[in-house]
Formats: structure tokens, C-alpha cells, sequence
């Protein structure tokens, strides 16, 4: 018995992950229900350098709108660095286009944290912009990047 509850234990906190304090930036086209990071436990996240990490958003549309683009800056003070993220057409993802008004849908995102990044505390910027260059949502939160 003993044996099972550390083995749960230890699957427990292998899957662990942590649905994250919500800082929104200005979502103009949804309201944001939940986000959470598969590989994230506590707040701030920690990434490491050459890690992929996959960030779940569950929002719901307000305006239908025909087209969605990923935007991710790493910010410190008023120094922002964009962060690439693939592919830049959300669309191509887990959310079908259009977008329409009164749905719920599911984004899935993986990033690798790239590899030049400096080992620092930054603030994320996760954007998904619409055709109008408006956010479809967006969200801010603190991710410790290590080596």
C-alpha cells in the first residue's frame, strides 16, 4: 500500500500543473476563462533554456472575428524582446478560423524557450492579435528563465 501512494504521489507531481493568476492586458474579442502551462507548478514559471513548454488558454469569443496571430515579448522594466512563436498564424493550431462570437474554445500553444535568452525574471506578453491587429485575448505573467 505504502508503494502506491508514493508511486501516485510521484505521478501527481510529474503532471503537475499550476492554472495561473490572470493579468489581463487587454482582451478586446474574448474574455479569458482560464490559463494554465503543462510543465509549471508554481508561479512564476520556471523555464529552462531548450525546454518546450505548452500554454493552455480557454477563452470565450465576444466578436467573431476571420483571422489569428501568435505574439509573445519578454519584458523587463521597458525593455520588451519579442519571443518567436510557430506557428505565427494561430489558425493553424488548435483554434479553427473563423472565430466566431459566443463559442468557447480551447488554444494550445508549445514554445521552446530559446536558448539566447538571458537567465532572468521576466514579465510574459501572450498575445493573440485579429485581423485588425486587436487582441483577441491577451495576458500577462512572470516566467523565471534558468539554464
Amino acid at each position: 500500500m505504502y508503494r502506491l501512494v508514493v508511486l501516485a504521489a510521484a505521478v501527481a507531481l510529474a503532471t503537475a500543473e499550476v492554472i495561473l493568476t490572470l493579468h489581463d492586458c487587454g482582451s478586446h474579442d474574448s474574455i479569458i476563462n482560464s490559463v494554465r502551462v503543462e510543465q509549471c507548478d508554481s508561479e512564476p514559471c520556471i523555464v529552462h533554456k531548450g525546454q518546450d513548454y505548452t500554454v493552455h488558454v480557454n477563452f470565450t469569443a465576444t466578436r467573431t472575428v476571420q483571422e489569428a496571430h501568435n505574439v509573445l515579448h519578454g519584458g523587463l522594466g521597458f525593455i520588451s524582446a519579442p519571443f518567436p512563436l510557430q506557428p505565427e498564424n494561430a489558425c493553424q493550431g488548435s483554434v479553427t478560423c473563423p472565430i466566431v462570437a459566443g463559442q468557447t474554445y480551447e488554444y494550445v500553444q508549445t514554445m521552446t524557450c530559446p536558448t539566447f535568452a538571458p537567465s532572468i525574471t521576466v514579465t510574459a506578453k501572450w498575445e493573440v492579435k485579429d485581423e485588425n491587429k486587436q487582441d483577441i485575448f491577451c495576458f500577462n505573467t512572470r516566467l523565471q528563465i534558468k539554464s
